[in-house]
């Protein structure tokens, strides 16, 4: 539930109770500031054996296992990738089979055989996998839509690390019907690029002894060392939902997941193989807009062409992209988000341009408590949309990735259109990160933007690192500084953690300081605005997960953390202390209930968005109490279900939050969510309701719809936007969008509706 997450916000001023001068100053204050990677994780990183510094080997409970290794097969002839295994090619390969569980019991062969056969030619990798199954009937499998999350449903994934580097790689899935997703993992899943799309092939069919695949991806997709031969990093992961198992070939440990890549194994064999070179993306739209709430009541029609993507392929391992008047029509819609705090909320970048590379340009910090981020010193974002979300048009960019021995890289460089009377904006980004040890990184941030709110330009230049010891010890930190006119001094930010993350034991400590002139405007900072008093948060939080070896229940959480958050000058603004309880259920279902208490100060009034009143100045205590169901998704209907009810300032919030899933076959999925907020306050009652609703029905693989309802009653406005999608090739859409969205209420009327018909051709080189 988001009672909070914001861009620009907490206009509580502060009082002096401790001050500090500067971050400079704070981090030689031992309870200020928690760690930094440059005062202590190099001295340990130094100071550890080798041996912690190395990719940890695999192991199931009781014994040591290596990493295992596979080869695949050189053929002259492509495959013809239809599910049928009808080459002989096929029998060259030795098949890979000792898959062993992760749940429910580690380390134990998996309950059903899994083939896998690797070959390859020129420009292709070929995956052939045989997943049998001792009751074909009860396989799992609903989902046509490319790149669905395929949650509760069989699957096979493989991920590829093609620099062997044990931190970066290439991630493909795929059901028993043959639906594709695909994503980009950086700095073994800690950066994950969901909307990552490429160019790839599978075909599957279910048969009489399971369901059968072959997969045939061009090594054009991928980024990997040039040479002669080389050596990747694989591991093949496979789910069977109506037993809840899962069954990994390498790193089967419940310490792992499949993108932890240190934990893969080695694909031997590859040579003389081809990569990218260049790709060129063109597109066309057309449509017709009316915007009454502009003060132009008449239609407007529009048409375009430009250049979605450029793509050059510098060398093996670095690509520059290009793009001129893109166009973002068909991106999908910004979920509603019910706001209940006095803080801005953070939306993801779902443009298809930014995400190539997307995971070198990470940069900053992710909240533990409800995944809230308090700072990005880059958010693509900020470029080519307004505040509010609107399209400002882009004019033309291009960016730099890849890797370059140790070093990878990017560099990007925006430049957008006039925006009514401000004059356009142009946005530069470089980015170098170091790998070190055997799963470390050093690296540092530049960005510069003209056009700043306060005049002149924007500037920020940050060092982070992040080093990875034994299995599970995690140590983070990064300083920065942004350069801003008019504003001197006070303009650092600086965060130390650490971590350990295990199966059985969570733990978590960090310290976050920013200072009041801190602006990087070309990112995010959750809090930040002029005339607040900058930051000091420290977090805490462990957990206990035990396994009870019961036939019923799989897994028992028992957590606890605290959240201390205060100004510059020391003053407490926010402390939560929160335990929590949770059960996963050997059915798939889990549990959760939660309670915590929480300080909140405010110096200045809040006004609640929507007609909540405003809270006068004070301080307040209060509980939050919550609990959460959430349904095992391989059933045709499933979801979650939560309820919380506490305190809210000088108040009580109740909220009840249900989104059910239905998917009652493989062409159509229902998912409506609804949350319900109802607020008292003194003699006052205040409620808000927030609908997202999502209807997809697919005629097939190749043709998509996607109807989303939005209501938010904070706005008083309804959204409805309709996706056709035809890939009437892989890579090559045409889209044909309808939006509409209006006021409700007083002000009721038609707010905008648009028609959008887009095509996009690519020819690869």
């Amino acid at each position: 539930m988001v009672h909070g997450i914001q861009l620009v916000d907490d206009n509580s001023g502060s009082h002096c109770l401790l001050r500090t001068g500067s971050l400079m100053a704070s981090l030689i204050h031992p309870t200020l500031f928690l760690l930094t990677c440059f005062l202590l994780a190099w001295p340990i990183g130094m100071a550890l054996p080798a041996s912690a510094q190395e990719p940890a080997p695999q192991f199931s409970p009781g014994h040591q296992l290596p990493s295992p290794s596979a080869v695949a097969v050189r053929i002259e002839e492509p495959i013809v990738v239809d599910g049928l295994f009808e080459e002989a090619s096929w029998a060259l390969a030795n098949p890979i089979t000792e898959f062993l569980q992760r749940d429910p019991n580690e380390g134990a062969p998996a309950t059903e055989r899994t083939e896998v056969r690797i070959l390859f030619d020129t420009l292709h990798v070929y995956l052939g996998i045989i997943c049998y199954d001792s009751n074909p009937a009860g396989i799992v499998a609903t989902e046509l839509r490319r790149d669905a999350a395929m949650e509760g449903e069989d699957i096979f994934e493989v991920i590829f690390d093609t620099f062997h580097d044990h931190r970066n790689g290439y991630r493909f899935r795929i059901n028993p019907l043959g639906t594709q997703r695909d994503m980009t993992v950086n700095d073994e899943g800690q950066i994950r690029n969901e909307n990552w799309d490429e160019k790839w092939d599978a075909k599957a069919r279910i048969t009489e002894e399971g369901w059968v695949a072959e997969i045939a991806i061009p090594f054009k997709a991928m980024r990997f060392a040039s040479g002669d031969a080389s050596v990747w990093g694989v591991n093949f992961h496979r789910t069977i939902v109506r037993k809840n198992e899962d069954v990994f070939w390498a790193g089967h440990n419940r310490g792992y997941t499949l993108t932890k890549l240190s934990g893969a194994g080695h694909l031997d064999g590859l040579a003389d193989i081809q990569g990218f070179r260049f790709r060129f993306k063109p597109y066309v739209t057309g449509g017709a807009i009316r915007s009454p709430g502009s003060g132009e009541p008449f239609t407007s029609y529009r048409g375009d062409i430009g250049v979605e993507d450029a793509k050059f392929l510098i060398t093996q391992q670095l690509a520059l992209d290009v793009t001129v008047n893109p166009d973002f029509a068909e991106t999908d819609v910004d979920q509603a988000q019910v706001n209940l705090s006095r803080f801005s909320l953070f939306f993801p970048e779902k443009r298809e341009f930014f995400q190539e590379g997307s995971g070198i340009f990470q940069f900053g910090t992710r909240r533990r408590f409800g995944g809230a981020t308090d700072l990005l010193l880059f958010h693509s974002r900020r470029i080519g949309l307004s505040g509010d979300r609107e399209e400002i048009p882009i004019l033309g960019g291009l960016k730099l990735t890849g890797k370059q021995g140790p070093l990878e890289m990017g560099l990007l460089n925006m430049q957008t259109d006039r925006e009514g009377a401000a004059p356009g904006q142009n946005f530069s980004v470089l980015r170098l990160k170091g790998n070190i040890l055997a799963r470390s990184y050093v690296g540092a941030m530049f960005t510069r933007n003209t056009g700043s709110t306060l005049g002149g330009s924007n500037r920020a230049l940050g060092f982070d690192s992040n080093f990875t010891f034994f299995r599970y010890l995690n140590l983070q930190g990064f300083l920065s500084k942004t350069f801003s006119t008019g504003l001197d001094g006070k303009d650092w930010a600086g965060k130390g953690a650490i971590s350990w993350n295990s199966d059985r034991f969570v733990f978590r400590a960090e310290h976050l300081q920013i200072e009041e002139n801190f602006r990087p405007e070309m990112g995010f900072v959750r809090r930040a605005e002029p005339g607040w008093k900058g930051l000091q948060q420290t977090q805490a939080e462990a957990r206990y997960n035990p396994r009870p070896g019961l036939s019923w229940i799989r897994q028992f959480g028992i957590s606890g953390g605290l959240d201390y958050l205060a100004n510059q000058e020391g003053l407490l603004e926010t402390r939560e202390a929160k335990i929590g309880l949770s059960t996963e259920f050997e059915s798939g279902d889990r549990l959760t209930a939660e309670f915590s208490r929480n300080f909140e100060r405010l110096v200045n009034p809040f006004r609640i968005r929507g007609g909540g009143g405003t809270v006068p100045v004070g301080d307040y205590r209060f509980h939050e109490f919550s609990m959460r169901y959430m349904a095992f998704r391989g059933r045709k209907i499933a979801g979650s279900l939560e309820f919380e009810k506490g305190g809210f300032f000088d108040g009580t919030i109740t909220s009840f939050e249900v989104s059910p899933a239905f998917r009652p076959n493989a062409k159509l999925s229902i998912g409506p969510g609804f949350e319900w907020n109802r607020i008292s306050r003194q003699n006052s009652t205040f409620i808000t309701r927030e609908l997202n609703t999502q209807v997809n029905y697919s005629l097939s693989q190749k043709w998509l719809t996607r109807t989303t309802i939005i209501l938010n009653s904070q706005d008083k406005e309804v959204l409805v936007n309709f996706r056709l999608n035809y890939i009437f090739r892989p890579g090559d859409d045409l889209f044909v969008v309808y939006s509409e969205s209006r006021n409700y209420g007083e002000r009721s009327g038609l707010l905008n509706r648009a028609l959008i018909v887009k095509l996009t051709y690519s020819l690869d080189l």
